[in-house]
């Protein structure tokens, strides 16, 4: 399937943080009109639940591959089976957690939902089967450096998932229906997907390439795991010690501010280069310049937010997600560890263990301080956890850096601007959650 031309001039880079913002935007789109409808909290919350252990067993493993196939793809030049071998191994890999989620359902019910049965389990495994794959689609487009080509792929698949997800509620079916909804979208993406798998690649099985890619995707996807489970160990805790009710206001809440996490991300992916082929006091110097004009632009939304969540989460949503705007609140004190990069220094200069070992900390960190504070604060507490550790993880890293490259952390980060904007946000954060509530 080939997108009709578009006559415009943009970075493949930015379309692909568009795209990002698209799909972000279209599950908070999603939530809002559920919330405006007949659907009750415990309902909400068993669609919540799908979507909590969809992602929960398929995104390290998705990460290490996509990131993984992005840095193998091989130079242009005659027709190659990259794509194709890609293709198979996100197959693969999505049938056998399949297999297991079917032979190891009870454990995953007594883990995520109280020995519950989860709603709909063979309706997440269709949707599952057909939608992981769809992650290709992206990472193709990104690789060939298609910008037009993703943004017109996410402005509209995404505005479609909307209408089939939430369309059905409001005409007065229920979760089932948009479960539905989002097989359908994922049959189109399965189509568009074997429209360019046609169109970039040779459909032979490559077995070396296949041994390579997972040579590289292995520690990746370890990688991964550790540092981006913190979201669904959140999600499983609060399911498993909170009633249905409290887990949908938790999950509403705990939601970042989608373009921090994405400018963030991109900035530090575009400094790699800078560290890959030199380590002179220029790289650190754009690295400090870059991130300082990054903090002047997002600390001033975090702090508008801050101000105006306890009024805009009941307006957006209803009276029964007021409590949602303080776990938002707390989520929005990570912005503070968004926008340092000592990952990246170590990315760029190939010490990639140390970021596995420290990931694996900041998981028992998370885990230890979520269970210990969600018993004095409630769900509220879960939420301070996850924020401990992510603090801990860039402390290590920074710690780490600084001895390894004998460097100060004033080096590569604008120290001063940091710690008046961090003590900013946190008087701000006390006097939004302690002093006016």
């Amino acid at each position: 399937m080939k997108f009709p031309k578009i006559n415009i001039r943009i970075s493949h880079i930015s379309s692909f943080q568009c795209y990002q913002l698209f799909r972000y935007g279209a599950l908070i789109l999603i939530g809002i009109l559920f919330s405006k409808s007949h659907l009750s909290l415990q309902e909400i919350g068993q669609y919540e639940t799908l979507l909590l252990v969809s992602g929960a067993v398929t995104f390290f493993w998705v990460a290490g591959l996509m990131n993984s196939m992005v840095t193998l793809y091989p130079e242009e030049g005659k027709p190659s089976s990259f794509f194709f071998n890609s293709f198979l191994l996100v197959s693969i890999f999505n049938v056998l957690i399949i297999l297991l989620m079917v032979f190891f359902k009870t454990q995953i019910i007594a883990t995520i939902t109280h020995g519950k049965d989860i709603p709909y389990f063979n309706l997440l495994l269709l949707y599952m089967f057909l939608n992981t794959p769809s992650f290709l689609i992206e990472h193709i487009l990104l690789i060939k450096k298609d910008g037009k080509q993703i943004l017109l792929y996410g402005s509209s698949i995404y505005p479609l998932q909307v209408i089939l997800v939430a369309a059905p509620v409001f005409l007065g079916y229920g979760i089932e229906a948009s479960v539905w909804g989002l097989i359908i979208i994922a049959i189109l993406k399965l189509i568009i997907l074997t429209s360019l798998l046609l169109q970039h690649t040779v459909f032979r099985v490559d077995y070396k390439m296949i041994q390579d890619h997972l040579k590289l995707a292995y520690p990746l996807m370890i990688a991964a795991l550790f540092s981006g489970s913190a979201d669904y160990i959140d999600g499983i805790i609060v399911s498993k010690k909170c009633s249905p009710e409290h887990f949908a206001i938790f999950r509403f809440g705990a939601r970042e501010l989608p373009f921090t996490l994405l400018m963030a991300n991109a900035l530090g992916v575009a400094l790699l280069p800078v560290f890959r082929n030199k380590f002179v006091q220029e790289s650190f110097v754009s690295m400090k310049t870059r991130s300082r004009r990054l903090m002047h632009l997002l600390f001033p939304v975090t702090f508008i937010l801050l101000v105006t969540s306890h009024k805009l989460y009941p307006f957006i949503f209803n009276a029964n997600f007021a409590a949602s705007a303080s776990v938002f609140n707390v989520f929005l004190l990570l912005i503070v560890s968004r926008l340092v990069f000592p990952q990246t220094i170590l990315i760029g200069t190939h010490k990639t263990r140390v970021i596995m070992v420290v990931s694996f900390i900041e998981i028992v960190i998370n885990v230890t301080s979520s269970l210990v504070l969600l018993h004095y604060f409630g769900i509220i507490g879960v939420a301070y956890g996850t924020v401990i550790a992510y603090y801990s993880e860039k402390i290590l890293l920074i710690a780490y850096v600084n001895y390894f490259f004998q460097l100060k952390t004033s080096d590569y980060i604008p120290i001063r601007l940091l710690s008046v904007y961090t003590i900013l946000l946190i008087v701000c954060f006390l006097l939004v959650e302690v002093v006016f509530l």
